[in-house]
């Protein structure tokens, strides 16, 4: 696969070749290269990255203990498909946690943050009437990354994990709803910059549920 090669270029320098091949193969997942129901076979993943068998078996080994692939008897390790009742639950906790993440934002946010959170916004407008998919997309991350990186905290921990569990969904979801999607953060960001923490924790939460419908949505079209 092409793709997947392509993919391995970015992780050359993650460490050791097992790294590089658990990197290659999570981002695989969560850019849709390798989709729900795939079966993937160590060797030919060993060939297609141009490895030895032994660190793509250990990424392999560690991508299934973090549930990003199941053992399924008689077929090896597949790419899971997330039920509407498991996504209804990840989405039920996203919104718990980045309404309090949105919340502390408000609160801990420097200067400098919160200049960079309304750049994010600017570029999704600008973005937006261009009809750039790919930075609408670049600047959504950016925009939620803001929010969650100025602690190494569990917090953000959950919520990135959260994120690379249901990011090619959310990927379709936001490409469905762009205008309102962009507005919402809009909303969100003004609400921080106020300092309201109240307002922004109850615009974050309406912004996940809105996201949760059109994640949906995208899945029934399918």
């Amino acid at each position: 696969m092409k793709a997947l090669r392509k993919l391995k270029q970015k992780h050359l320098l993650r460490g050791t070749a097992a790294d590089t091949a658990y990197w290659t193969i999570r981002e695989a997942l969560r850019e849709g290269v390798l989709g729900a129901g795939e079966r993937l076979l160590e060797v030919e993943l060993a060939a297609t990255l141009e490895m030895s068998r032994t660190p793509v078996r250990e990424a392999l080994r560690r991508l299934e203990h973090e549930r990003f692939l199941v053992n399924v008897p008689r077929r090896g390790l597949i790419v899971p498909e997330v039920t509407a009742e498991e996504t209804n639950d990840l989405f039920e906790i996203r919104e718990v946690l980045e309404g309090l993440a949105a919340r502390r934002a408000a609160r801990y946010l420097s200067p400098a943050e919160l200049g960079a959170l309304q750049g994010s916004v600017e570029r999704m407008e600008k973005a937006l009437q261009e009809e750039d998919t790919a930075t609408l997309a670049e600047a959504s991350a950016q925009f939620h990354n803001v929010l969650s990186s100025r602690r190494k905290s569990r917090l953000n921990e959950l919520i990135s994990l959260l994120h690379e569990t249901i990011a090619g969904g959310l990927q379709q979801a936001t490409a469905s709803r762009t205008d309102a999607a962009v507005a919402e953060h809009r909303a969100i960001y003004e609400a921080i910059a106020a300092h309201d923490g109240e307002l922004a924790e109850t615009l974050m939460r309406s912004h996940v549920r809105n996201a949760l419908q059109a994640h949906l949505s995208a899945q029934l079209a399918k």
